[in-house]
């Protein structure tokens, strides 16, 4: 049966084009709709870092942490185990023992956004570092951030000291999360003798994301500083970076001097949330994977994951990975949810939690309002980041009729513009009885179902099966000549040529659900296929049950 849709919060807004994927390093990115470990933990944001001593340390915010102790609007923790063997935690100090609140305690409270674990003082032990910035609250909550701080403890977390003022002020720089550089910000030595001994740091001017109310400006701009390892409490000692002199980052004490590693205008959801869309440019994390030489950051929106890659921590930045999740409400895992899937934000990826080959990394990112069913997300919890690096390859898989290559070739993710239920995987399960849609609430102007693979295979026939019909979307007009199929190739998607579909296809709800359709075309190759057109309907979505590839 159907899972009845609910309704958006405005009707029709405006679609907006799916954003190219700039990067070219990845063949294939994907992570779920939903978490994967839960934990007994209560609040969000968790900035992270991974100490000499082998544990985790996270702080969060409006929460208990890992404890039933009072609320707190900042808490540290030490967080013990690995997703494979379980998680466990426990809370180390709590509000006025972290840090103070530099505003009006009316109108602001303390929110961690970043932390580093590093042997500044060269007695042998790491000390943490922990950005903490004034985040409004009450009316206008959360949509301006006029300062911030870096705390410090000698004692893993237990004791934290501060200087008699704000290191950052005047909406500049206040939403800071540091480099993940690994263990004891050990990965610095990939820079070189002459950068490795520094703490690197990103942050955002004015917001920790899209001011909903418009009180301050939107970050657009991703910025980056370094500091001695001696001296990261010490502001005198900040240098921002101020461009490249050739391939060397130039470094300058002057704020005014500094220039941008990353410029993001994109909007998405237009008339959701703001007038103009959600900026794109959050706090999240940037970690350094050193198997696969690249940074990561990680960002999101009220509603999509959007993560960039660079060769340096300078950049260049690209994306290489947009998810949409939607709008609310989003499900839980109980039995009455039609999801699970949620979104989520603040995500941060634990150095400590990186698989050796890189490939694997485990995402933070968490969820309390819209949640449409227990249990909800927040909490420290994660879900699985997998990557697998471009390398051009020949496609070998054999001429074979029967051999779905969407199930039997190893490696294909699905690529989407939007999953409805969260449930992606209904494309390639071998059952054409369940549906998924991309109803999203936006009037898009295109619609795709496909998947990408880590190498090239020969192919020619997509086979669809159509999921549910409703009475204002499902499927795909007309326009352009209705669905086509496309071939990607170095990262480029090409049409295919001599495409012929059986039966032919209707281009309006007489596609009926449940019913198959083969598109058939000449042999050609690459590493992803989908099908591609503009859903039909009021709401502007299509629908599917299975999509079948094969090379026969």
């Amino acid at each position: 049966a159907a899972v009845p849709r609910p309704a958006p919060p405005g009707r029709g807004w405006p679609g907006r084009a799916l954003p190219p994927l700039t990067s070219t390093f990845f063949a294939t990115a994907a992570i779920p709709y939903h978490r994967e470990v839960a934990t007994a933990s209560d609040g969000d944001l968790w900035p992270a870092a991974w100490a000499d001593d082998g544990a985790l340390y996270a702080a969060n915010g409006d929460g208990r942490g890992f404890s039933d102790q009072p609320w707190s609007d900042i808490v540290v923790n030490r967080v013990d185990g690995t997703p494979a063997t379980g998680i466990t935690g426990v809370r180390l100090a709590a509000g006025d023992q972290v840090a103070p609140i530099w505003g009006d305690p009316a109108r602001f409270n303390r929110k961690p956004t970043g932390m580093v674990a590093v042997d500044g003082d060269g007695d042998g032990r790491d000390e943490l570092y922990l950005a903490v910035q004034d985040l409004r609250h009450g009316e206008g909550a959360f949509d301006e951030a006029p300062a911030a701080t870096i705390v410090r403890s000698t004692d893993y977390g237990r004791t934290w000291q501060w200087g008699a003022a704000p290191m950052f002020t005047g909406h500049v720089f206040t939403t800071v999360f540091f480099l993940d550089f690994g263990q004891s910000n050990s990965g610095a030595a990939v820079l070189g003798p002459e950068n490795a001994g520094y703490v690197y740091a990103y942050a955002l001017d004015r917001n920790w994301r899209d001011s909903f109310s418009g009180v301050v400006a939107d970050p657009l701009d991703l910025w980056l500083a370094r500091v001695p390892v001696s001296a990261v409490t010490d502001r005198s000692a900040w240098r921002f970076f101020a461009g490249l002199d050739g391939d060397r980052p130039v470094w300058s004490d002057d704020l005014d001097a500094r220039v941008a590693v990353l410029h993001d205008e994109r909007r998405v959801y237009p008339g959701v949330v703001t007038p103009d869309g959600n900026s794109v440019l959050s706090q999240g994390c940037v970690v350094y994977n050193p198997a696969l030489a690249r940074y990561l950051y990680l960002s999101w929106t009220e509603h999509t994951f959007e993560f960039y890659e660079a060769p340096a921590p300078w950049g260049p930045w690209r994306l290489f990975l947009h998810k949409d999740f939607g709008p609310y409400p989003w499900w839980g895992e109980d039995p009455g949810s039609p999801g699970p899937k949620s979104g989520g934000y603040a995500t941060v990826a634990p150095s400590k939690f990186m698989s050796a080959d890189g490939r694997e990394l485990w995402v933070q990112a968490n969820w309390f309002v819209g949640v449409g069913h227990p249990p909800n997300t927040y909490q420290f919890s994660l879900r699985r980041l997998r990557l697998e690096p471009y390398t051009p390859t020949e496609p070998a898989n054999p001429r074979d009729p029967g051999r779905n290559l969407a199930r039997a070739e190893p490696g294909a993710v699905v690529t989407d513009t939007t999953s409805h239920y969260g449930h992606d995987h209904y494309l390639a399960d071998g059952r054409t009885d369940l549906s998924e849609d991309s109803w999203n609430g936006a009037a898009k102007d295109v619609d795709r179902w496909g998947y990408t693979w880590p190498h090239a295979v020969h192919l020619n026939r997509l086979v669809y099966t159509t999921g549910q019909m409703f009475p204002d979307g499902g499927w795909f007009d007309a326009a352009g000549g209705g669905p086509r199929v496309q071939v990607r190739r170095e990262h480029t998607w090409h049409d295919v040529t001599g495409l012929a579909v059986d039966p032919p296809y209707p281009h309006d709800d007489t596609a009926g659900p449940f019913r198959t359709f083969t598109f058939s075309f000449d042999d050609t190759w690459g590493d992803g296929v989908r099908l591609i057109g503009r859903p039909g309907g009021s709401a502007r979505f299509t629908s599917v049950a299975e999509l079948e590839v094969y090379y026969g």
